[in-house]
């Protein structure tokens, strides 16, 4: 996929869709990706998340058709999907700094945030770490839940769920120097990325706590190693192993596979791993 196409068919999409809803799934299915990447390599380049930029594009036209006085206000909230003319007013006021109807007025100062065009940008020669490995089918063993929601003490509520009951009772099965195994689904049907935490299966397992099981096929990996802290470098990692390094290898990601993150828990290292499917060539 041609990222910097398909990202920049999204928004030409969103131009055309703004007075109809959208569907993040369209827009993934577009670039070719899972709306939990899409959502957060969208972030990553835009600055924002997909959602806020559909809110500020409608909001800016919402703006014009108000100057011009020809759509009542009520008729510019459902043509831009808001449920009441409480909801737009709210949402209006807090992007414009003023009511809808005050924006009628010539001397009132409204923003405008013009739509997105992505273009390449050469910011110099950063190394990619990567490694081709085969790994026969494997089975993971831990707490199964989603990426989604509200965070909880700063981490999704299945990674803290997974520390502060599973960790523990895992550790023995660990092998160094990376242990912690997470399995993301890589098409979930909605904005939730599936996951299941763990270790991998060999085996044998702890008998007093109920488990998850995860079976991983026998596939063909690009392992890309991660030097930083996981929080401050996973947006960046992801974003630059769609847009560069599957365009420039030449490989195709198997879409049948989830892909994996492998971490050092329990160490001070700021190694860490993201295992991508990949079909052979």
């Amino acid at each position: 996929m041609d990222w910097l196409r398909g990202m920049n068919n999204v928004t030409a999409y969103i131009e055309e869709h703004l007075t109809q809803p959208i569907r993040h799934e369209t827009l993934a299915h577009m670039v070719g990706c899972s709306i939990y990447e899409f959502s957060r390599i969208f972030s990553f380049m835009a600055g924002m998340s997909v959602s806020e930029y559909i809110r500020r594009r409608r909001l800016s036209q919402a703006a014009f058709d108000m100057q011009s006085g020809r759509e009542k206000a009520i008729d510019i909230a459902l043509k831009y999907c808001y449920e009441s003319p409480a909801a737009f007013t709210r949402a209006f006021k807090e992007l414009h700094g003023t009511t809808p109807l005050s924006a009628r007025k010539a001397s009132v100062s409204l923003k405008t945030y013009p739509a997105i065009n992505f273009v390449l940008t050469i910011k110099g020669v950063n190394e990619m770490n990567f490694r081709i490995e085969k790994k026969e089918a494997f089975q993971v063993m831990g707490l199964a839940g989603y990426i989604a929601g509200e965070l909880v003490d700063g981490m999704p509520a299945v990674v803290k769920a997974f520390f502060e009951n599973y960790y523990p009772k895992l550790s023995p099965y660990y092998t160094a120097p990376f242990q912690q195994i997470s399995v993301y689904d890589f098409r979930p049907m909605d904005d939730k990325c599936k996951v299941i935490i763990g270790a991998e299966y060999r085996g044998e397992k702890p008998g007093d706590i109920e488990l998850n099981m995860k079976d991983v096929p026998a596939a063909t990996w690009a392992v890309f190693r991660i030097e930083g802290c996981i929080g401050e470098t996973y947006d960046a990692a992801y974003a630059r192993i769609l847009t560069e390094w599957f365009p420039a290898s030449n490989y195709k990601r198997d879409e049948t596979v989830p892909h994996l993150e492998v971490l050092p828990v329990g160490s001070e290292s700021s190694i860490w791993e993201i295992w991508m499917p990949v079909l052979d060539k």
